[in-house]
């Protein structure tokens, strides 16, 4: 642990960045519309869910405030002393708040907005450039097919590798492995997500609680005439 930062610096960092990656963006904006975001597309909490459900607009604005989310919790955890390798504490933190909000009964979306915004301030100058390029690859390919995260995902995490190498980057090796793990670990969760969820719920608008349906009163047996 680096000079004079604590175990409380850490908590503090981490509780934090939990907090402001649960924020459940994308649920409250498609609520404001009359949609439930849950039982929608793909189910998920997202930009990209909400681009096809709600809008262009709203995804837009579901975007940049889930990236801003992730942008913040680092800034906070940099002004409780945290730096380096020691930020991927918050970074962390940030996405799993993002999986799994309290506020929504403990679902979410995959958390690439919010990764993209931990990057861009763990990494100004190494990381713009592979996310620029992410972004714009999704952003292309979101005409052609349902899914494009993680096409445009694999082009970003190939760039940080390639940049990784390069002296005004400030990457140290363990950083580089933590968010190639962090991506990873999106994937995963992405993957496993759509295996578990996808079409298991009834899509439903502003309806939370999907009953179950009534059974059946068995009929007593009727008297002879």
């Amino acid at each position: 642990m680096t000079d004079g930062l604590t175990l409380a610096d850490l908590v503090l960092a981490a509780g934090v960045a939990f907090f402001l990656g649960s924020v459940p963006t994308a649920w409250l904006v498609a609520r404001s519309r009359g949609v439930n975001i849950f039982n929608v597309g793909t189910r998920q909490a997202g930009a990209a869910n909400v681009y096809r459900e709600v809008g262009r607009t709203a995804a837009i604005f579901v975007g940049v405030v889930d990236a801003a989310k992730g942008g913040v919790a680092i800034l906070i955890a940099i002004w409780a002393g945290l730096e380096g390798s020691w930020l991927l504490l918050p970074a962390v933190a940030a996405i799993l708040g993002h999986w799994n909000s309290p506020m929504t009964r403990f679902r979410g979306g995959d958390g690439v907005a919010t990764a993209v915004g931990v990057l861009l301030i763990m990494s100004p100058t190494g990381l713009f450039v592979p996310v620029l390029l992410g972004a714009s690859v999704t952003l292309v390919l979101s005409n052609f097919m349902e899914h494009p995260s993680p096409w445009g995902g694999f082009v970003g995490l190939t760039t940080i590798v390639l940049f990784s190498s390069l002296e005004f980057t400030g990457l140290s090796a363990i950083t580089v492995i933590g968010v190639l793990a962090i991506a990873a670990s999106i994937y995963l969760h992405s993957y496993m997500y759509h295996r578990r969820k996808v079409g298991a719920f009834t899509t439903v608008l502003m309806d939370d609680d999907l009953t179950d349906a009534p059974i059946p009163r068995t009929q007593k047996p009727q008297a002879p005439a």
